[in-house]
């Protein structure tokens, strides 16, 4: 079984992203956006001092949690700098000293998001990312095996913020005792981000905001019918 691992959503004890320098690239065709953050990663850390967070989808790792992946030897990830200190979301407090942090990058890949089927979730063909909006839901997501590296820490190539898991790992992670830990199994995980009403499918179509992979995706996925694009002056 593998895992999506999240942190535990405790609003007491939580990381906030800060202000950070980055630069930002936009499809053209999608207008997908991918940042690539600059210099060490600030945050805020509001209540206890965890071994895992997410600042706004980007998961950050203790020390000590660092030390147990580099014990095992386990692969599919890179680590880069941070700068925590304490606040909460209007304040900056005093720089966190008595706990080293890093930002988790995850660098091994199992293919596209599928749902349980194994359909994958519609991408961008230029940019590769998950288009959003497209009206795919679902409850449980899976990977093709031929599509997956190997590596002990992978993500879904238009997912890829999300660390996914085995079940060897999740014991391991457990039984170091190390704080602010959530497994979610993937066929368990729901789905729903990308849902869209027909409304507002159609008022993107008056607007003139589509493309081809949305169009296809809203007819896969029952959001319009080939009717109402002609309405709209939209080929097939």
């Amino acid at each position: 079984m593998y895992y999506f691992l999240f942190d535990d959503h405790n609003t007491r004890n939580k990381a906030i992203m800060s202000e950070n320098e980055y630069d930002r690239e936009i499809c053209d065709n999608c207008g997908g956006i991918r940042v690539s953050y600059k210099g060490s990663f600030k945050f805020k850390i509001q209540g206890k001092l965890c071994d895992y967070y997410s600042a706004s989808g980007t998961f950050v790792i203790s020390e000590d949690f660092l030390n147990v992946l580099k014990e095992h030897g386990y692969t599919g990830y890179e680590v880069a700098d941070t700068k925590p200190y304490f606040g909460t979301v209007t304040r900056i407090g005093e720089a966190v000293t008595t706990k080293k942090y890093y930002r988790l990058i995850v660098t091994g890949r199992c293919g596209l998001m599928c749902d349980m089927k194994g359909d994958p979730a519609p991408i961008c063909r230029k940019c590769r990312r998950k288009i959003g909006m497209s009206g795919f839901d679902t409850m449980g997501v899976s990977f093709v095996p031929e599509a997956y590296d190997g590596s002990d820490i992978f993500a879904f190539e238009d997912l890829s913020n999300i660390p996914i898991v085995s079940e060897e790992i999740k014991k391991v992670l457990k039984k170091s005792k190390l704080t602010n830990l959530r497994f979610v199994p993937l066929e368990e995980h729901e789905y729903h981000f990308d849902t869209i009403r027909k409304e507002s499918a159609l008022s993107a179509l008056s607007k003139g905001r589509y493309y081809d992979e949305l169009i296809e995706a809203w007819l896969k996925y029952g959001v319009v019918s080939k009717e109402e694009l002609a309405e709209y002056g939209v080929n097939i």
